[in-house]
């Protein structure tokens, strides 16, 4: 994967403000770039007055842009796809301007979207963003070796913790592994929040606390035992390879897996602390319309406006890639049902199961533990003088 992918047609100058061309940025790369990006160009086949043009680049990129444009307003897109977590910071930030003015009339309005994402994009009573799409961090599992080390551990499609250890003390001595922790931040924040932690205490970050600590002990405890894939890394080859019985991993990775030959996979809730509280970690992608200069005109937001409008019933090869959607128009359509991620959005516990951080400055908080999270797992650094240190950055990046 290229740290800078351009894809659409043209070069990769900002096409923003003035332009027929609506400029579009994604930290989306790979497969899930290339499904938006075979989105965007089915619309552009409807002939529109205004066609989107998509650069995608890694999220460290990405950022960096961001941040040099938004001094200026100079050299940033007409709209930029941003997690769930960086909504309220855009707007803190000066960064965005509020679609309301030109979704007024439409069919772009919450009553169309799963409340959930939509609710991202208010802030302070305006709406900042549009819902993108839906990723939820989940779990896959190999059907075989389920069968075999932890045979009723799905019967009530809920996989516990403890469930897991049982079937890494069954599976070890055939060098089968348990589980992985192939993305940090994200196993921590599903157990921080199962055990019942707030990321924001009194109007403040704070993840400096027990919940904290007893999230890495938990995930240090299965790497202690053996039941962990030692190496981030190597977390996918093995499940390739049925060496692996659960995968924690993202919705947005079905793609890749249903490239798998010889693996019979299956895909359920991300791990759990109580089967009677799930608390399933997810994020509502927003298009945020940046604040560029020229300024964009009145003629050329509609036109994004159009593509939203478009996009709530024409997001299938979207879905490929994994996510779902958060408008209720895709929810009928026959092949969307049958996709694996379709069970989080079309049942109520899936739905109650949803849990969306928005607070802001948390995704300090997440870079942090994911810099940080294996030292902390494999006893390198102790966890809570490491949480300490995590809380003092975070607090000096929001200037408190």
């Amino acid at each position: 994967m290229s740290a800078l992918v351009l894809t659409a047609c043209g070069s990769s100058k900002s096409s923003a403000g003035g332009s027929d061309t609506i400029l579009v940025w994604s930290s989306s790369t790979g497969p899930d770039g290339q499904k938006i990006q075979k989105t965007i160009a089915n619309y552009n086949k409807t002939k529109p007055k205004y066609k989107l043009k998509l650069v995608t680049m890694s999220g460290d990129t990405f950022n960096s842009k961001i941040a040099t444009g938004g001094k200026s307003g100079k050299g940033l897109p007409d709209i930029a796809m941003i997690a769930s977590e960086q909504m309220k910071q855009y707007v803190s930030q000066g960064l965005v301007q509020p679609w309301d003015s030109y979704l007024k009339g439409t069919d772009v309005k919450a009553s169309n979207y799963v409340k959930a994402a939509w609710n991202v994009g208010t802030v302070n009573g305006k709406q900042y963003g549009v819902p993108t799409d839906i990723g939820t961090w989940i779990m896959y599992y190999n059907k075989t070796l389920v069968q075999k080390y932890a045979p009723h551990a799905l019967d009530d499609n809920i996989v516990t913790y403890d469930e897991i250890k049982e079937a890494g003390a069954k599976a070890k001595a055939d060098k089968i592994y348990a589980t992985a922790n192939d993305w940090g931040m994200q196993n921590y924040s599903n157990i921080y929040m199962q055990l019942g932690g707030k990321f924001v205490t009194n109007g403040k970050v704070d993840v400096n606390n027990k919940y904290s600590y007893d999230a890495i002990k938990l995930m240090k405890s299965l790497y202690d035992s053996g039941y962990m894939v030692p190496k981030a890394q190597d977390a996918m080859k093995l499940f390739s390879n049925n060496k692996l019985i659960f995968l924690p991993e993202g919705t947005w990775m079905i793609g890749q897996l249903d490239g798998l030959k010889n693996v019979q996979w299956g895909a359920t809730f991300t791990p759990q602390v109580d089967a009677t509280h799930v608390v399933n970690g997810s994020g509502a992608g927003q298009f945020a319309l940046m604040k560029t200069k020229p300024v964009q005109s009145d003629a050329k937001k509609k036109g994004m406006v159009k593509f939203f409008s478009w996009l709530q019933t024409n997001q299938l090869e979207w879905l490929k890639s994994g996510v779902n959607s958060p408008s209720l128009k895709m929810q009928d359509d026959a092949e969307y049902k049958k996709m694996p991620q379709y069970f989080l959005i079309s049942t109520k516990q899936g739905q109650n199961a949803l849990r969306i951080v928005t607070e802001d400055g948390v995704s300090y908080a997440y870079s942090e533990v994911d810099a940080r999270n294996w030292d902390m797992i494999t006893g390198k650094a102790p966890i809570e003088s490491t949480f300490k240190t995590i809380q003092q950055t975070v607090d000096q990046k929001m200037g408190q």
